[in-house]
């Protein structure tokens, strides 16, 4: 299978999770919708063009995470108001941040025009790269196309979407950091409503799954999966 294979490396980054609201939580990994997200703005492309492709799931992402340094709590004042034009008061949310967090990301493109341009958008990037909030800088290195097989095994290291499946975690350095698999809800697509002015005004959260990550760990499953190798990861798309 074709793919475009890379490596992200962000300073301090944070991937809310949806549900949680006065504090926000972080995923360990960036969801596809956050992915996606980068690659809608390294191309130069509208909002809309960002809800065509997860609307029609015109790219499947697979995400390992190599490794995170460490983590970190930042406090995010932020105004509030009784209307569109009277300011109540100030309210201050505590986020997650992850410290020099570094992924090898996966991209199944099976339209091959829509492949090249976003290869060439990685390897040439129209804005400058950001996972995350627009400060959230990434550094986008390796990008390389390259064939995957399937995998023989049932064992993957790469984030993947719970779908009920029993598995079991093998660590794989015990001298290393590690976190043990954690599933949170995430959405894969939303829907979306535009006014008559082109400008969106509402989104609802539509296929929502639970997303497992994990560091420095495999995990082997007792169902077949779909899953394949570049003969360094084995990974799952979503």
């Amino acid at each position: 299978m074709k793919v475009i294979k890379f490596c992200v490396k962000g300073f301090l980054n944070s991937f809310r999770i949806p549900f949680f609201r006065t504090y926000h939580k972080s995923f360990l990994a960036p969801p596809k919708t956050t992915i996606i997200g980068m690659i809608t703005n390294i191309m130069g492309k509208p909002e809309s063009w960002y809800y065509k492709v997860l609307d029609e799931q015109e790219i499947d992402v697979s995400v390992v995470i190599n490794h995170i340094e460490g983590k970190a709590k930042d406090l995010w004042t932020y105004k509030t108001f009784q209307n569109k034009s009277n300011m109540h008061g100030r309210s201050v949310i505590r986020r997650d941040k992850l410290y020099k967090a570094y992924y090898t990301i996966y991209l199944h493109i099976p339209n091959n025009t829509l492949y090249h341009d976003v290869l060439k958008a990685l390897r040439c990037p129209i804005n400058i790269p950001s996972l995350g909030l627009d400060d959230e800088l990434v550094h986008i290195f390796q990008v390389e196309p390259i064939e995957l097989k399937i995998n023989s095994t049932k064992v993957v290291n790469s984030v993947f979407m719970d779908k009920g499946y029993t598995y079991k975690a093998k660590v794989i350095d015990l001298y290393q950091y590690v976190e043990m698999p954690t599933a949170n809800s995430v959405s894969l697509s939303f829907d979306v409503k535009y006014g008559e002015n082109g400008v969106r005004e509402s989104r609802t959260a539509r296929s929502e799954l639970r997303q497992v990550e994990f560091i420095n760990c495999e995990l082997e499953f007792e169902e077949d999966i779909d899953s394949y190798t570049d003969g360094i990861n084995k990974v799952v798309f979503y």
